[in-house]
């Protein structure tokens, strides 16, 4: 795992961009990777991670693997059952669900719903975008990846085997981290939300391609990179998204040493 607190003081400032000869990402999604059947997967992990462990894979020194997906295919998933889902859950019905693992808990963007992995991914894609796949902010990006990983899964287990847990002691320990554990989850929407409001200066001053048209609101590289830039940028949100990595840091290290036990044995 990237060293998240390796960053120049006082944020991060834009450097000349590594741009890719790839098209320019879409307004909801990642910057697409270059793929070919003839590749093989380390290959394809090489060119976009240029061979850093990444937060799908990390070193088993330095933090658990990362939680196992649904083995359900999302394609097969009735489209009209994870609407429903959705709308239990209070998701608009405009929304968009491609980015979201509907077995996780959901994260909304800008109109758009991701899960924390998907979220992580998502930033992490842009961040690299923005500044290039060596400057320290996207080695940071990486580290949010991890973290956001990590904290929705230890939230999920917790919640899974929490009825399951007998000892008194054992459930307000657990009742107490589940509690610090939302509060992370509060201030990381709070974070987003901090950061949508550059991504639409971003979109704001786009140039519409129809001459007529000026100005217009059109989501694209600018606002992607708006919201990354805010994220780590010391004099916009990097303050904010510094103090919610380290705080996620520091929970997932107090939940190893205080609640794993209770997970494994609940009936103890």
């Amino acid at each position: 795992m990237p060293n998240i607190y390796s960053y120049v003081p006082g944020g991060f400032t834009q450097q000349q961009p590594e741009y890719f000869p790839a098209p320019t990402p879409g307004p909801q999604s990642p910057p697409p990777r270059e793929r070919t059947r003839s590749r093989t997967h380390a290959h394809r992990r090489e060119a976009t991670w240029s061979g850093e462990p990444s937060p799908r894979s990390p070193p088993k020194s330095t933090k658990p693997a990362m939680p196992p997906r649904a083995n359900t295919d999302p394609a097969a998933i009735d489209a009209d059952a994870i609407r429903r889902k959705a709308a239990a859950l209070g998701i608009p019905a405009d929304y968009s669900l491609k980015n979201w693992d509907h077995n996780e808990r959901p994260v909304i963007l800008l109109g758009s719903v991701f899960d924390a992995n998907s979220l992580g991914e998502w930033i992490f894609n842009w961040t690299k975008y923005h500044h290039g796949r060596s400057h320290d902010a996207t080695k940071t990006a990486g580290g949010l990846w991890g973290l956001l990983i990590e904290l929705s899964s230890k939230l999920k287990r917790s919640r899974e085997f929490y009825p399951q847990i007998k000892a008194k002691e054992n459930r307000e320990t657990l009742d107490d981290f589940m509690e610090s554990g939302e509060r992370l989850w509060s201030k990381l929407k709070d974070l987003l939300k901090a950061c949508e409001e550059y991504m639409w200066r971003g979109a704001r001053g786009v140039t519409s391609p129809r001459p007529e048209e000026g100005k217009t609101v059109q989501m694209g590289k600018k606002s992607g990179a708006e919201f990354v830039d805010a994220m780590f940028n010391g004099v916009k949100e990097w303050e904010r998204t510094e103090r919610l990595m380290r705080g996620m840091a520091t929970w997932c290290q107090r939940f190893e040493v205080n609640c794993e036990d209770i997970l494994r044995r609940p009936d103890a």
